[in-house]
């Protein structure tokens, strides 16, 4: 793997990092994070269109609009997540059984071909998920109830609240096979993801109304999601650099390179939202953090042994 695609493949960290930071501060409903997610995503599309101006036949639109479909599911379990469970706390569980199912998938669908690449990889996703497992530590239950307030006066998630584990695991575990549809139908279809950015962003917003009728029996279209369109923006940014580099890399390889986006959003989460971390909790989290950068060195020498 050359320098440029190994950046390429890092841009998710920063985009995806801050994604939940930055809609967590922004506030609204889960759906509404989702939608403003989906309609920044559909601006930034559309303008890559007019200029790259794709060739779109029915395969492509179809598959691609499956992926977003896919997508909508992900990013709602992922952002209800949030809210039982906090930046801190979700995104690492979040981040850790992406890294799992999208790791398995890329497998089965011809990455990690080589015996070394196999060693390396397996050896990577147990660093990674270790490091979770640290960084996502709770050393205690906070009694204090949240006391933020998001937009249209909804609590800001897990302000010193009880976590919600049950619900959030559950959540996550959904939001995750979301997720790893979204990315592995484009593979195993073959479609680029230049090409897939209009058709999957129709079906991010036909995805997110879906889910807003049938559980909440309302349309998603209001301030809060407007205002989490900035949200939008930034990750499709980094879901263009995911698209690009698997096809280069490989889902085994740039996937679990994309979720170091823990990172950012456990470090995000408490200097920019204000969840808190005592002495212990810091320790695991530093300790997790570091192992995560290991485990990453093991998936770049997992890319450098694999055949392509």
């Amino acid at each position: 793997m050359n320098t440029l695609t190994w950046l390429l493949a890092c841009v998710p960290i920063l985009s995806f990092g801050f994604l939940p930071v930055v809609a967590t501060r922004i506030g609204g409903r889960p759906v509404d994070q989702t939608m403003g997610t989906a309609l920044g995503s559909i601006v930034f599309a559309v303008i890559v269109t007019l200029i790259r101006r794709p060739a779109l036949d029915a395969h492509v639109f179809l598959i691609s609009m499956c992926s977003g479909l896919f997508w909508a599911v992900g990013s709602f379990g992922q952002y209800m997540g949030i809210t039982y469970l906090g930046v801190s706390r979700s995104i690492p569980i979040s981040c850790g059984t992406q890294i799992i199912f999208a790791s398995l998938m890329g497998i089965l669908l011809g990455d990690w071909v080589t015996p070394a690449a196999k060693i390396y990889g397996f050896a990577a996703l147990v660093l990674i998920i270790i490091g979770i497992v640290f960084t996502s530590y709770q050393s205690r239950v906070r009694e204090t109830s949240a006391t933020g307030t998001g937009v249209g006066g909804t609590a800001a998630p897990a302000r010193k609240k009880n976590a919600q584990w049950g619900k959030g695991i559950g959540v996550n575990v959904i939001s995750s096979l979301g997720f790893t549809g979204y990315v592995a139908v484009l593979k195993y279809f073959h479609v680029s993801g230049w090409d897939s950015l209009l058709p999957q962003s129709v079906g991010q917003v036909i995805g997110t109304i879906a889910i807003s009728l049938i559980l909440f029996r309302t349309l998603p279209f209001d301030k809060a999601a407007g205002k989490n369109g900035i949200g939008g923006l930034i990750w499709a940014v980094g879901n263009i650099a995911l698209l690009l580099s698997q096809a280069a890399i490989g889902l085994a390889v740039a996937y679990p390179i994309g979720q170091a986006a823990i990172i950012v959003s456990v470090l995000g989460g408490v200097y920019i939202n204000g969840e808190t971390k005592d002495k212990k909790e810091w320790r695991h989290t530093f300790t997790g953090i570091a192992i995560i950068i290991a485990g990453l060195f093991l998936i770049y020498l997992s890319s450098v042994n694999e055949v392509h």
